[in-house]
């Protein structure tokens, strides 16, 4: 499992089950992806359908850049 420690709160990607990674903010899931990789390219990008960090106003220089960024644990 990988977390940031964002301005909203934590976000986690989480291996599933089926060997899927899941990106979660609390217990929802802004969706499922082939590898930890791709769910913080999504985090970087804004696009991960957690509207609380989507739509968050301001600039990206509080995001992270890649997964290198996330604390694994």
């Amino acid at each position: 499992m990988w977390i940031y420690r964002s301005p909203i709160g934590i976000l986690k990607i989480v291996r599933q089950p089926d060997g899927r990674y899941g990106l979660f903010y609390g217990d929802f899931c802004g969706g499922l992806y082939h590898s930890p990789v791709a769910a913080a390219d999504d985090v970087y990008t804004r696009s991960t359908s957690i509207n609380e960090w989507d739509l968050r106003p301001g600039d990206d220089t509080d995001a992270p850049i890649d997964l290198s960024e996330w604390e694994k644990v």
